[in-house]
């Protein structure tokens, strides 16, 4: 069996390694922390606060065979996101091949898919050679911030979201202050609604308007309430996020402009499709709590912001919810330049097929690194590299994997640029399935063929049929997870 080495261990780091060992590979993982978790891990690495909730449900933030414990919140708070994360790695006995504390300083090609991975733990450094490398470290490595005119000269704090990372640490730096936090996507409003009680003002400023769409949403007027994500994603061709989703994101979230000018649509009809998720920061809006400033621009001086209408405003502290840049430093410079990597674009960092291969580099492969990867997702392109590593499965062709770059190039180049670069999840997750063989079709489906079709996309969809099946398993995780179309029609 080939030899493998994984980077990294988050939630798709230790995804890959399950495939690989399911597969009959014995990997080795790699990460410079202490602990597994990866972004969800410790402040600073990602998500952003201890106080968060994930964004998704718990029925689609997760592994295809491993359940959440029973009583745990639908929304997990970022702890029992590791606490699972735990358990995933005790359930599947990985512990053994987890190698903490051990930071990968290169990697480079030895030979025709061969791999030379240098590592140090403990100060003692050591070189040993692959026939795999799985780059399982994230795109979320750094914390952005962009270049503003006169920034230098603000003599007020500036922090970024990653160091808004508990209640405590909030109201210690923010009390009493006029905060602006610049970003208006998923941590700026979160924080923005988690300072509102002590800060003394709390301004958000955006460039572009966008949606805000709440956790919970009534799928028709009627209905109950259901977790977003599993009316969002079903593979029923009619699905209105898809047919028409801007009437489709109005109705469940309701029209940003009718809470405040700025956060207005220039043409509602032709709206970008920025999409954030946020329980109260329209409310809040509404309430005159938050106030909102659209501007082109940011400028500063000593005192405070200087916006693009020419309007400023004084300021005791910043918060730039700007995102993270990539960051590959093991990797050669060589490989680096295939892969076209670019640290400042937030979208498309590199350019792979599936953005899991590169036609140039055999027995490289990267699992979880792009923009937006969920468990599903991560799950499915560590099965998709260990079954080709195994045997299992062949290969893409070389003429398969160029065409995927230039894909992901031209993805690279839209204009205006997507929220994601892959924004379909569940024809994203039902193309790795097929590449893998464990699209769930044909007779062994009959019998949820409903739940399939109308009901939500989850991961264990994928554990019905083909390789490394678990049927009854999936069945039952299927069948435990609310399905609003179905109950609409039942």
């Amino acid at each position: 069996m080939p030899t493998v080495a994984v980077i990294g261990s988050g939630p798709s780091g230790l995804a890959a390694a399950k495939s690989f060992v399911e597969a009959g590979i014995e990997p080795v993982v790699f990460d410079s922390a202490p602990d597994i978790g990866g972004m969800w891990g410790a402040p600073g690495r990602g998500a952003w606060s201890s106080y968060a909730r994930t964004n998704l449900s718990k029925f689609s933030c997760t592994f295809s065979d491993y359940s959440w414990p029973q009583r745990t919140d639908i929304f997990p708070m970022r702890r029992t996101v590791i606490d699972y994360l735990r358990g995933y790695v005790e359930e599947f006995r990985l512990q053994r091949y987890l190698r903490l504390s051990t930071t990968v300083e290169g990697v480079e090609a030895a030979g025709p898919h061969l791999w030379n991975v240098t590592t140090v733990h403990e100060g003692v450094r050591e070189t040993r050679a692959f026939d795999w490398v799985v780059v399982a470290s994230g795109v979320f490595s750094r914390p952005f911030v962009p270049e503003f005119d006169g920034l230098p000269a603000f003599q007020g704090k500036i922090y970024h979201a990653a160091d808004c990372y508990s209640e405590e640490v909030n109201r210690e730096n923010f009390a009493g202050k006029k905060v602006l936090i610049i970003g208006a996507a998923f941590s700026g409003t979160e924080i923005a609604g988690q300072i509102v009680d002590f800060a003394t003002e709390v301004t958000v400023g955006l460039r572009n308007p966008m949606w805000f769409v709440p956790r919970w949403v009534k799928p028709w007027p009627d209905a109950p309430l259901f977790p977003a994500d599993l009316v969002f994603y079903t593979r029923e061709p009619g699905n209105p996020l898809m047919t028409r989703p801007r009437a489709y994101l109005r109705e469940l979230g309701g029209d940003p402009g009718t809470v405040c000018p700025d956060l207005a649509f220039d043409n509602i009809n032709t709206a970008a499709m920025t999409v954030v998720t946020s329980d109260d920061f329209l409310a809040l809006v509404g309430a005159s709590r938050i106030k909102v400033k659209r501007s082109k621009a940011f400028a500063f001086d000593d005192k405070g912001v200087i916006y693009s209408d020419g309007t400023r405003a004084d300021l005791d502290a910043v918060v730039m919810c700007t995102g993270y840049s990539s960051s590959l430093p093991f990797l050669s410079q060589d490989i680096l330049d295939t892969i076209e990597f670019d640290p400042r674009d937030q979208l498309q960092p590199v350019l792979l097929h599936h953005q899991v291969f590169h036609p140039k580099l055999p027995g490289l492969a990267f699992v979880g690194y792009y923009r937006g990867p969920y468990f599903p997702i991560m799950e499915l392109q560590g099965r998709w590299v260990a079954g080709i590593a195994s045997g299992e499965i062949p290969p893409p062709t070389l003429a398969e994997m160029q065409k995927g770059v230039d894909i992901e190039r031209a993805i690279r180049n839209r204009r205006p640029r997507p929220q994601f670069p892959h924004g379909d999840y569940v024809r994203l997750a039902d193309g790795f399935a097929r590449e893998i063989g464990v699209f769930p079709e044909g007779p062994e489906v009959a019998d949820v063929v409903a739940r399939l079709q109308e009901g939500p996309l989850v991961a264990s969809n994928f554990r019905l049929v083909g390789p490394h099946a678990r049927p009854q398993l999936a069945r039952t995780m299927m069948l435990s997870t609310p399905a609003p179309l179905l109950d609409a029609n039942s």
